[in-house]
């Protein structure tokens, strides 16, 4: 028999010994005070899971029975069998999940406590509420036992350093102020209490649990920060629905984070107007999507589609796998006017000319009808979609000759002509109103410069019944597709989008049209633009976009604060980056955790080319890094060519690292050493990072350079090692 049970957190089999608190020593009156509450929260999470765990176990025996019922079966029957057994198959997933769910519950139950004095309150009582990930309710009583972070009170936890008079929270009922009398902190593994951190003294708690929380973050996937949402982080998680918001943050200042726990409030707070299945999370790369992948299920939040733009535009396109990216060689300049705002203009005046060419070529005697009743739709209904419109007045021309033909009485023996002549007009539109073709004619009909025509052409073309298309059309083909079809079906009820300013003013235009009444929140960093051709040089011209699309209410929030990397390496960074970026631009300033100094290496040559004796002593420095704790390690490569080199030289010596070594070309966020180019690693972070070959022909004194580097050392959790190569001259950005 199949043991699902392979797959729960073996947590489970300490629960006997988890729920027994009696040998807990309660040497402090701080943990007798709080420890009952503890047992009594334990006790009921833990319910749960003995109710589940014989569920899941009878689950199991339904399974194997059902299999020898389909051996058996044929036919009809072993159909039905069949659709029984996935069934029995999906239950014992949920109640997987449902247990594990319950068991991160029982292992950290609440991370936090307020006591909440209201000053309207019949009672005068004061609130002691708990906060969580999720929310616990005594059976009997109903009373709530811990409050779930999104729940509206939880405001005053996250809006408040300390002890506060007259702080306020938004109640069902209008707004409820009070005094905040306590705030107290709590660090629980396995329903134990760790460490509890009494924010009597204002700031200093606070530090010291965030410091706690940044030191344990080792080589994991992007985790949730209920716990230390700070107050700038919480405003935009918890900022109103139906408008835009754009984030404007430093690497490590939580961008992600706040995307996905912004996903997991509006899901909370809003559920029947945001669902997870209708809505969207775009992200630049599939590794990206991996890392980021546990967070949203661990806030109790599944079904939200998590798709890199290419793939979601394919979506949208209904395109296939004979839809495939062109191998032909970029042109920047090409590229960036057609991501442009420019070209958007271009592409919505051409648009309008081809509208009137479709109307006016219709192979049809009666095609002024069509004509006609087309604009007529158009200025009565203007949200129907254009392919709606052409259709609707296809069937009135139709219908008006029809219903001439029964007034007058004539004879009429042309049904099946006219059918005939139905079939050969909708044939006709449908071919029109392909999008990947109407913008192959953009280029075809010679108004662009010629060079930028032939350009295009070579990368749109079709071959064994293959399209090709470049990276940078695809987004104006989407925007015409919406503009055909309209952007009904494609809606999103909230889309979210990470490394926002690697994007086109085109693909951010086709993803803010279809987020349903403007739920879209955009995040990104404008000195880790290190795609050429850096569309986006100032947030301003994508408000300004987004206010041409309809939307003018545009909140903006600028975040400076950087929790991943330690202060050694952030003021490492910013040495290099001062004079580098413009006045304008605010550098990240490094949050309260110390680490080690920067290490620089020299070797004669290029790590790939390296002999024996200095290749094993950069394995050796690599596993040093494992050795100090590390669980995952980044070498840092200037490019994919470069990456490819090193990975190709470091697998060899696979053993003696005695760690995985990924490659980039994996999707998966893996722990051990990964080997990837900058634009890869850009928006995960390691333990340790190595940047290889700092030297001038990698890294010349180029604004370009300057983004590379700053987004490589900012990957770094505890440390940053930099290689340079004596057979070159060391890099000018390390000359500062």
């Amino acid at each position: 028999m199949q043991d699902f049970k392979k797959y729960l957190d073996p947590f489970y089999k300490d629960l006997p010994h988890v729920e027994d608190f009696s040998d807990i020593d309660k040497e402090s009156e701080l943990l007798q005070e709080e420890y009952p509450h503890l047992e009594k929260v334990t006790h009921i999470n833990a319910k749960s899971i003995k109710t589940l765990l014989p569920r899941l176990e009878k689950l199991q025996e339904e399974l194997e029975d059902q299999i020898r019922i389909i051996e058996q079966e044929t036919g009809d029957d072993a159909k039905d069998a069949k659709s029984i057994y996935n069934k029995i198959l999906k239950e014992i997933r949920e109640t997987v999940e449902r247990i594990n769910l319950d068991l991160s519950k029982v292992d950290n139950p609440y991370f936090g406590k307020i006591l909440f004095s209201p000053y309207e309150s019949k009672s005068h009582k004061d609130m002691n509420l708990y906060i969580g990930k999720f929310a616990v309710t005594d059976e009997n009583t109903h009373i709530p036992l811990v409050i779930d972070w999104r729940a509206p009170i939880a405001n005053i936890y996250y809006q408040n350093s300390g002890p506060t008079n007259n702080v306020e929270f938004e109640a069902p009922l209008g707004i409820r102020k009070g005094d905040l009398k306590q705030k107290r902190q709590f660090e629980i593994s396995r329903a134990r209490i760790q460490n509890i951190y009494d924010a009597k003294s204002g700031n200093a708690a606070a530090d010291a649990f965030l410091l706690s929380q940044l030191k344990h973050r080792l080589g994991k996937k992007l985790t949730d920060i209920v716990a230390t949402i700070q107050a700038q982080q919480n405003e935009i998680i918890r900022e109103e629905i139906n408008k835009p918001v754009i984030i404007q943050g430093v690497a490590g200042s939580g961008k992600t984070t706040i995307l996905l726990h912004r996903l997991a409030y509006l899901f909370f707070n809003y559920k029947e107007t945001i669902r997870p299945e209708r809505s969207l999370i775009v992200a630049p790369n599939r590794m990206f999507l991996d890392y980021i992948s546990d967070v949203l299920p661990n806030l109790g939040v599944v079904g939200v589609n998590t798709l890199t733009y290419l793939f979601w535009g394919k979506r949208v396109l209904d395109w296939n796998n004979r839809y495939t990216v062109s191998t032909e060689d970029e042109d920047l300049k090409f590229k960036e006017y057609k991501g442009s705002l420019e070209f958007l203009d271009f592409l919505d005046k051409y648009f309008e000319e081809y509208e009137v060419e479709i109307l006016e070529e219709i192979p049809y005697s009666r095609s002024d009808i069509i004509e006609k009743r087309y604009y007529e739709l158009k200025k009565q209904f203007p949200e129907i979609s254009m392919e709606e419109r052409i259709n609707l007045a296809i069937d009135y021309a139709f219908a008006q000759k029809q219903f001439k033909t029964k007034q007058t009485g004539a004879y009429d023996d042309t049904f099946d002509l006219e059918n005939e002549k139905r079939r050969e007009i909708i044939k006709y539109i449908n071919k029109k109103l392909d999008p990947y073709r109407i913008y192959q004619d953009v280029f075809k009909n010679k108004v662009l410069d010629k060079d930028l025509c032939k350009y295009t052409l070579k990368g749109l073309r079709s071959h064994n019944a293959h399209r090709y298309f470049r990276m940078e059309d695809l987004a104006p083909i989407v925007y015409l597709q919406l503009k055909i079809k309209g952007t009904k079906e494609f809606k999103q009820e909230y889309v979210v989008v990470d490394e926002c300013q690697d994007l086109s003013f085109i693909e951010i235009a086709t993803l803010t049209m279809v987020a349903k009444n403007g739920n879209i929140t955009l995040a990104g960093d404008l000195a880790q633009s290190i795609i050429p051709p850096f569309y986006i040089k100032d947030w301003n011209k994508v408000i300004d976009l987004i206010n041409s699309l309809g939307y003018k209410d545009v909140s903006y929030h600028q975040l400076n604060r950087c929790y991943r990397t330690t202060i050694e390496i952030m003021d490492f960074a910013n040495e290099i980056f001062k004079e580098r970026f413009p006045k304008s631009y605010k550098l990240p300033e490094a949050v309260l955790r110390h680490g080690e100094d920067i290490k620089t290496i020299t070797y004669s040559e290029e790590i790939s080319d390296l002999d024996n004796k200095e290749i094993e002593n950069f394995i050796n420095i690599i596993k040093e890094e494992f050795n100090k704790g590390a669980v995952t390690c980044a070498l840092i490569c200037k490019d994919k060519e470069h990456a490819n080199a090193v990975y190709e030289k470091i697998k060899l010596y696979e053993d003696k690292i005695d760690r995985d070594i990924v490659p980039y070309s994996e999707s998966d966020y893996k722990n051990g050493l990964l080997v990837l180019p900058v634009s890869h690693a850009k928006g995960l972070e390691f333990d340790s990072v190595i940047i290889l070959d700092m030297n001038e022909e990698r890294y010349p004194e180029t604004e370009y350079s300057t983004r590379l580097v700053y987004v490589a050392i900012t990957r770094a959790l505890h440390r940053l090692t930099v290689v340079k190569n004596s057979n070159k001259k060391v890099s000018p950005l390390l000359q500062s």
